[in-house]
């Protein structure tokens, strides 16, 4: 049982890690925006080949690839709210039409990436991983790495939001937009200020997955919903809710994975998402916090 669990827990940290980086990401602009961001899956995407290819054209050190693929999935992520959202947002446009804008976004985003780098996988250009043993589960020197940096940063963003004077505005705002104009905040430098953190986040998870596995068009869709299920399950605690939420999942979905096919594994844990909220009740919106 002590092996089961050891096995699940190593697994799923290092397997599973970015996952508390994108749900993190998409949370903020959830919780600030009301936005259910669909095309947040293609800025996870987006910063993973914009990782590999300043890795693979320019020969960029992995890590100083993955600053540069997280400060220009920033900047996408802001390019599409002054674009696309900014202007919805401005036309009172409802949350149904806000998602199917947003899915739009998404597909015409993905087909983009399809036809510049075509379909077949994509690889970093890293040197042979260096394996050791965790408590009896061999892992990779870089799998350790991007465990330590993906808790590190997300606590940093933690502490962001609830320690200091910019996140005591974000939080301000996402509560009430009217009072915290009076208060003298400006709204539209808050709120790019979060889709660029946002943005930052979710194109570093996809890096951590692509130097990890590969790269290809569907790398954030495939995890989107998992994302989206773990932001509304534990969004309703904010951001510690989320980061909880995300930990919990990677290392069930690995326990799962050990014992039943892994297709499998991810429909029973959807379900269980699932059958969370619907005994919880659709108190997302109402409860959710920053």
């Amino acid at each position: 049982m002590m092996d089961f669990l050891a096995k699940a827990l190593i697994i799923g940290l290092t397997e599973q890690a970015p996952l508390i980086l994108a749900a993190i990401g998409m949370a903020l602009i959830y919780f600030l925006s009301k936005v259910i961001n669909v095309a947040f899956a293609e800025t996870i995407t987006l910063g993973a080949y914009f990782g590999m290819w300043a890795n693979t054209t320019f020969g960029v050190n992995v890590y100083a690839s993955m600053i540069a693929a997280a400060i220009l999935a920033g900047l996408l992520s802001v390019a599409t709210y002054l674009l696309v959202f900014r202007p919805a947002h401005l036309r009172n446009v409802g949350m149904v039409e806000v998602i199917i804008i947003s899915l739009g976004l998404s597909v015409f985003l993905r087909h983009a990436l399809q036809f510049v780098f075509g379909y077949s996988a994509r690889f970093y250009d890293v040197p042979p991983a260096e394996r050791v043993s965790v408590l009896g589960v061999g892992v990779t020197t870089f799998q350790i790495t991007a465990v330590a940096l993906v808790i590190a940063l997300a606590l940093g963003l933690y502490f962001f939001i609830q320690r200091t004077n910019y996140g005591q505005q974000v939080r301000a705002l996402a509560s009430d937009e009217s009072l915290a104009k009076v208060s003298g905040i400006n709204p539209l430098v808050v709120t790019l200020m979060i889709w660029f953190i946002a943005g930052m986040a979710g194109g570093l998870a996809g890096t951590f997955w692509g130097v990890a596995a590969n790269v290809q068009p569907d790398l954030g869709w495939d995890r989107f919903l998992l994302i989206l299920l773990v932001v509304l399950v534990g969004g309703a605690w904010g951001i510690r809710g989320v980061i909880i939420a995300g930990l919990g999942t990677g290392v069930l979905l690995s326990g799962l994975k050990l014992e039943i096919p892994p297709l499998r594994a991810e429909i029973l844990l959807l379900v269980a998402f699932i059958v969370i909220l619907k005994l919880r009740g659709d108190r997302s919106s109402e409860t959710a916090k920053v």
